[in-house]
C-alpha cells in the first residue's frame, strides 16, 4: 500500500511541531515501520517557504502523485475540490478533525447539520460540504459519532504515535491531578474555580514555560494519578466533543475523570464505558471523586489498565490504519 499524507506542517500552538505530523505520519510509522508492508510520502501546504501555497496547485499536485490512498487534513483555504474527489474516488480520505455546529443539544443533529454545511468557520474555508464530497470519497469524523454514520462517512478515534504516547505502569506518578490543556473554554474555567475553592490543587500543564510538545503531553499523562478531561468545545456548551485527549490519556495508561459521558455513546455503541475504562464527573461530584480516587490507588490502577487495554486493542495505530484501509473497498 502506497500512501500520501497531505497536511499543514506548521502548528501555531506548537511551533516547529505539527499535531498532524504526529497523528498521520507518526502513527502510521508506529504501526508499520517494522514490517515495511506499506510506504508513504508527504505533501505539505501553507504559507511558509518550501510548501505549496495555492489551493489549485495543491489539488493538481495530488492528482499527479501515484498512491493507493491519500489522507488530506484540510486547513485554512486549502481543501479538496469536488472535481478532485470525483477523480480520486474512495482512494481519497478527507480527515474532519472538528465538527463545528452547536445548534442542538443532540450530538447527532449537530453532526448531520455540520456535514451538510460548507466548511466555513474561523480561518477554514471549503465551499463544498462533507456530505457532497462523500458522494465520491471517504470522510473521517474524529470528534463525534461511532462507526459508519452514512455512506462513505465514518467516525474514528484520533490516531496517536505510540512511540510518544505509551504507558509505563511501573513509573512513579508524582502529579496528583493534572489538566493537560489550555484554559480557553468556559467549562474548564468553571471546574478550575470549583477545585480552587475546595482547596484541591490541580497541575495545569499549560502553565509550563514555552509550548508543550507531544512528548511533554505524554510525560504529564504518565506522571499523573488522575488526568482530567473536559469535553465542552470552543463552539459552545451544546457542542460536546470526543476530545483527542481521551486517546492521549488512554495510550499513556492514565486514569481519566471526564465530563459529559454521553460523548462516549452513539446510538447503541460505546467507545469506552463509564466505571470500567474511565470515570465520569460533573460539577456536583468532581471534588468528592478526585479525593476518593486519590485515596484508592488499586481501583485507579484497575480502571486505567482496562482503559489502555481497550484502546490498544481497538484504536491504537495498527487497528486504526487497517480499519481505514478497509473503507477503500467498502
Amino acid at each position: 500500500m502506497k500512501v500520501l499524507f497531505v497536511y499543514n506542517p506548521w502548528n501555531t500552538r506548537r511551533p516547529n511541531e505539527s499535531s498532524y505530523d504526529m497523528k498521520l505520519k507518526g502513527s502510521f510509522e508506529a504501526a508499520f515501520s517494522e514490517t515495511n508492508e506499506h510506504t508513504y510520502e508527504v505533501l505539505h501546504y501553507g504559507f511558509e517557504n518550501d510548501v505549496i501555497r495555492d489551493n489549485k496547485i495543491l489539488n493538481e499536485e495530488i492528482l499527479k502523485r501515484d498512491f493507493d490512498a491519500v489522507f488530506v487534513s484540510e486547513e485554512m483555504q486549502f481543501h479538496i475540490t469536488k472535481e478532485t474527489a470525483k477523480k480520486l474516488g474512495k482512494k481519497l480520505f478527507n480527515m474532519l478533525w472538528d465538527t463545528w455546529i452547536s445548534i442542538s443539544s443532540s450530538p447527532e443533529i449537530n453532526l448531520r447539520i455540520a456535514l451538510k454545511q460548507p466548511k466555513i468557520w474561523g480561518e477554514h474555508y471549503n465551499p463544498c460540504s462533507m456530505k457532497e464530497l462523500s458522494e465520491y470519497c471517504n470522510v473521517i469524523v474524529s470528534d463525534t459519532g461511532y462507526g459508519k454514520i452514512d455512506t462513505n462517512i465514518y467516525a474514528m478515534s484520533s490516531p496517536y504515535d505510540t512511540r510518544i504516547y505509551y504507558p509505563n505502569f511501573d513509573e512513579e506518578k508524582n502529579i496528583d491531578i493534572s489538566h493537560n490543556g489550555n484554559m480557553y473554554i468556559p467549562e474548564r474555567i468553571e471546574f478550575a474555580k470549583i477545585f480552587h475553592n475546595a482547596g484541591v490543587d490541580i497541575d495545569y500543564g499549560s502553565k509550563a514555560k514555552g509550548y508543550l510538545t507531544n512528548s511533554d503531553y505524554a510525560k504529564i499523562h504518565r506522571s499523573a494519578k488522575i488526568s482530567l478531561c473536559y469535553t465542552n468545545s470552543i463552539f459552545g456548551p451544546n457542542h460536546k466533543q470526543r476530545k483527542g485527549r481521551i486517546d492521549e490519556i488512554a495510550a499513556c495508561g492514565g486514569f481519566m475523570l471526564m465530563t459529559n459521558p454521553e460523548v462516549m455513546k452513539w446510538r447503541n455503541n460505546y467507545w469506552f464505558e463509564d466505571g470500567v475504562h474511565y470515570v465520569s464527573m460533573d460539577q456536583s461530584n468532581c471534588v468528592d471523586k478526585v479525593k476518593y480516587y486519590l485515596s484508592n490507588p488499586d481501583e485507579r490502577s484497575r480502571i486505567s489498565k482496562n482503559f489502555y487495554n481497550e484502546w490498544n486493542a481497538k484504536y491504537s495505530p495498527r487497528p486504526y490504519w487497517e480499519k481505514l484501509f478497509s473503507f477503500i473497498k467498502d
